[in-house]
């Protein structure tokens, strides 16, 4: 099982599999992704667990992406967080409207990480 990160920033790839090892999820594994298309692809053959994305990716954006995997499983919308440096704006609601509800904001504030979204994690991966 798998834990993916998609984002076209380097630095968010980095920061977030970097909070991850340093929460112990070691029972899965990291894949990051740059391209939401390749992630996408990779999803058809594996199982993944828990999903991170920025709106903005290279290949289909973020928007599409999360309307694509909502559409073939609904339940991910409890294993997904959105990245993003939006709070508004058209972007922001066009992710929302296809079903996204968990947001994590950028640049990433790791004492939030570990305090909000590690518990949100330990759910998910006890499911």
């Amino acid at each position: 099982m798998f834990i993916i990160v998609v984002d076209k920033s380097k630095t968010i790839l980095t920061k977030i599999e970097t909070l991850l090892h340093e929460i112990d999820v070691a029972e899965l594994e990291v894949k990051l992704f740059n391209n939401a298309d390749e992630a996408l692809d990779f999803m058809e053959d594996n199982e993944v667990k828990l999903i991170f994305s920025s709106i903005e990716t290279d290949g289909v954006d973020g928007v599409t992406f999360t309307d694509t995997i909502l559409r073939k499983d609904p339940l991910l919308v409890s294993k997904l967080f959105i990245v993003t440096s939006q709070k508004d704006g058209e972007h922001f609601e066009d992710i929302k409207n296809v079903g996204a509800k968990r947001f994590i904001q950028k640049p990433i504030n790791e004492k939030y990480f570990k305090h909000f979204v590690t518990p949100e994690i330990t759910k998910i991966l006890n499911q």
